[in-house]
Order: C-alpha cells, then structure tokens, then sequence
C-alpha cells in the first residue's frame, strides 16, 4: 500500500512540471514570435482565459481567429474593443 502512494505522488509531480513546463514553453514562444499563432487552448493557457470564452470569442461576428489560430497580440487587442469578455 504504501508504494503505490508513493507512485501516485510521484507521478502528481511530473503532471505539475509537465505542466509547468509547458506554460513556461508557451510563454517563451508568445514573448519570442509575436506573430505565432496559437490555438484556443494554448490562448487559454497564455491569457487566463478560460475554454468558454475563447469559444465565445472564436464564435463572434469579429473574431481574431483564422483557421481556429490567433495571435496574443490580436486577442489582446479583440479583448480591448470587447470589455465585456475580460476576466476580472
């Protein structure tokens, strides 16, 4: 019993840097390439917005998104037109 605690731990922690890993990866590439485009969930990760309203967003008359892909720079600039949709 008690190994299999000690694996489930271990393998807690690999999920967390794995994890952080990748937001550390994305964040890198956002700062790097301005002009990356990043899909909805990599959007998600990198501006705090959660999956429902990068739908909303991608469903919009307006949206930034082509071919389901967006620059952070152009959602920055959506979400400064569109206060509404701004997480406080």
């Amino acid at each position: 019993m008690k190994k299999t605690s000690n694996t489930a731990a271990e393998s807690f922690g690999s999920d967390s840097f794995s994890f952080a890993t990748t937001i550390a990866a994305l964040l890198f590439l956002a700062a790097k390439f301005p002009h990356r485009q990043f899909n909805g969930a990599e959007l998600s990760v990198l501006s705090g917005i959660g999956r429902t309203a990068i739908s909303q967003i991608k469903n919009a008359q307006d949206t930034p998104f082509s071919l389901g892909k967006c620059t952070l720079r152009c959602l920055d600039g959506w979400l400064a037109k569109h206060p509404g949709f701004k997480q406080q």
